[in-house]
Formats: C-alpha cells, structure tokens, sequence
C-alpha cells in the first residue's frame, strides 16, 4: 500500500486540476444584470382599456432592451383614483415579457391629510416652534405601523418586490420635535434635543441626529420582517442618496449600514450627474459598502432636478457602472427614458 501513496496522490492533483479548469458556468448560473427603471403610475391614462394599451406598448419597448425590473409608483388602490386595479394589469402584463415589478412606497414624503392620517395628526412632523409638515415622523411607532399596513396590503399581490423610496426625513435634518418623540428620545439618553443647541459641537444634537436614523433603520428592519414572514419570494429595495455617510446625519439614511445587515435586497443609490468621473467615485464608494452584502443598481438620470444628460452620457454610465462591479442600473425615470435613449441604448451597451 505504502507504494500507492504517490499515485494517489498523483491522480488527486490531476482530478484537482481538472475541476478547477472547467468553467464555472457549468456549476452556477451567470447572474443576470439588473436593468430597472422607476416607472409612475400617473404616466398612464385613468381608461383602463387605454392605460392597458399604452402598458402593452411600452413594456414591448422595454423588452426590448432588456429592462427587466420596474419600481413602479402609484400602484395601489388607495394610491391612483382609478375604479380598476392598476397593479393587477401590470402585473400580468410585465410578467408575460419577463419583467419583475416592485411597488413602490415613499414613508417620508409629504402626505394627503386624510382618512386615517387626518384622523392622527400626531404622526405629523412637528418643527422646533410647533409648526406641522405634512410628512410621517418616521420616530413615530403608530406612522410606522400605518406605513407597515400599507405594506401588508401590497403583500396580496403577485408582486416581486417591495421599494422603498424617500425612506428618511426630510433634507437638512427635518425631524420631529412633538412632545412625544422628545420624550422617547429622552427616555434612552436622558435628554430632550432642546437641551442643547443644535450644532454638531453639542453631544446632545449628535445622539439626537444617531437617534433618529435608528428609528428609521427599525422601520426597514421591521419591513423586511413582515416580507420574510410571509414567505413570499420578494425583495426589499431602497432608493438613497448617494453619499451613504452624509445621509445618515442630514436625513437619517443610514444605508451603509442596513447594507452591512442584509436587511436590504437591492441598493439604488440616486447618483445623478453627468460627470462620468463623478460617477465612478461614487459607484466605487458604493461597490465597497455592498458587495456581497445586497444587489447595487447605480441610479443613472436622463433628466432629474440635478442634471439633464444625453443618449452618450447615459451609455457612459451604464459602461462605468459595470467596469466598477455593480449589479445592474436603474434608470430615472420612465418619464424621461425616451426613445432616443433607449435606441442608443440598443445600439450600444444593451445589444
């Protein structure tokens, strides 16, 4: 026996060498790229035969390209003033050409003051001298109970998946001063946010600021508990601002970290601009926060309140994107990907 070893071990390094030779494909499925867009609701003719036909058209254009995620706004009942099911009818249409649709829900944005939220003005933010905003307090347990309802709801559907936009406080630090948010706060540090001024240099403000992006992560972590539960093969994304370290102190968007947590599925990070260097930076700083933590679909802009690009900018950005090791893209918006970009598109980068 002890003159075998060496064969043995020959023919162990032979079958070594061989297995490490054939492609990997062989064992693992190429991950397709995310090619997404955000795509409104309101874009769509209240008619449903004519809203039908104008979804028809248009996903046939997105096929074509190779779109193959819609973050859609506006989609549930409650949301458009439509007697028929939006959702529904995308839907069916969206799947039969392949394409996955996630309903979109903006938790920080200005809200309509009615039904439920008219009946709790106390989910409001309130400023620093009483006066209301028509926006959730994201600190506020019961608003994040509604939001979370909102969820439940859209869990019915055959959707594949849940996007969360404006998942923050408003810019430049819009929190909550009401009295029980104070309060909740003071509870855990032993502090109201009046007790300090309000400069970085004060140590209240800066647990006042580390306080609320927490509140805002416990919605996300309780969001994706209610998809993980229901057992359902769908994923959380989330829109962000692109400097994943300024979010957390000026809008309590501690993306980073829920990256870091896995308690999101699918990062888009809004990285509007036309400098493609720019884009590269920023691509690269969110390649490192996410890799193998979540899928990361770079933000790129045909028009937003920040930039107006062209066809060739566009293309630029999807090729940095993918030099840089992103997942995918996700473009803004379905209102501004027009057919010049989308031929350009074709011609190029999604042959």
């Amino acid at each position: 026996m002890k003159y075998l070893t060496p064969t043995i071990i020959l023919i162990t390094g032979i079958l070594l060498f061989a297995l490490a030779t054939i492609p990997v494909t062989l064992f693992s499925q190429e991950k397709e790229e995310g090619r997404a867009i955000w795509l409104h609701g309101s874009l769509f003719e209240d008619d449903e035969k004519e809203a039908t036909q104008h979804i028809k058209e248009l996903l046939d254009k997105y096929s074509e390209i190779g779109i193959n995620t819609i973050f859609c706004y506006y989609t549930m009942m409650y949301q458009h003033s439509r007697e028929w099911d939006f959702l529904e009818v995308l839907l069916k249409e969206a799947h039969e050409r392949n394409i996955k649709v996630h309903s979109n829900f903006c938790p920080g944005q200005g809200v309509k003051l009615e039904g439920e939220i008219k009946e709790h003005p106390e989910w409001l933010i309130r400023g620093k001298k009483g006066e209301i905003y028509t926006n959730l307090n994201l600190a506020n347990p019961d608003a994040r109970e509604y939001i979370k309802g909102k969820v439940i709801e859209a869990l019915k559907y055959d959707i594949d998946g849940i996007h969360l936009d404006y998942i923050r406080f408003q810019v430049n630090q819009g929190f909550s001063y009401d009295k029980a948010t104070c309060e909740a706060f003071k509870k855990v540090s032993g502090y109201s946010p009046f007790d300090g001024k309000f400069d970085s240099g004060s140590m209240i403000w800066c647990e006042w600021l580390k306080w609320n992006a927490e509140q805002v992560t416990i919605l996300v972590r309780e969001i994706k508990d209610i998809m993980n539960k229901s057992e359902k093969k769908v994923l959380l994304g989330v829109d962000v601002f692109a400097d994943g370290d300024a979010s957390k102190i000026l809008i309590g968007q501690d993306w980073k970290l829920w990256a870091e947590e896995g308690i999101v599925d699918i990062i888009c990070p809004m990285q509007y601009t036309n400098n493609a260097d720019m884009f590269r930076r920023s691509v690269k700083e969110a390649v490192k926060a996410t890799k193998g933590k979540c899928l990361l679909y770079p933000g790129i802009a045909c028009h937003s309140s920040h930039n107006t690009n062209t066809p060739e900018g566009v293309v630029q950005e999807v090729i940095v994107a993918r030099e840089e090791g992103a997942d995918g893209v996700t473009f803004f918006s379905g209102n501004s990907l027009t057919e010049e970009f989308m031929d350009e598109l074709k011609l190029s980068v999604f042959k």
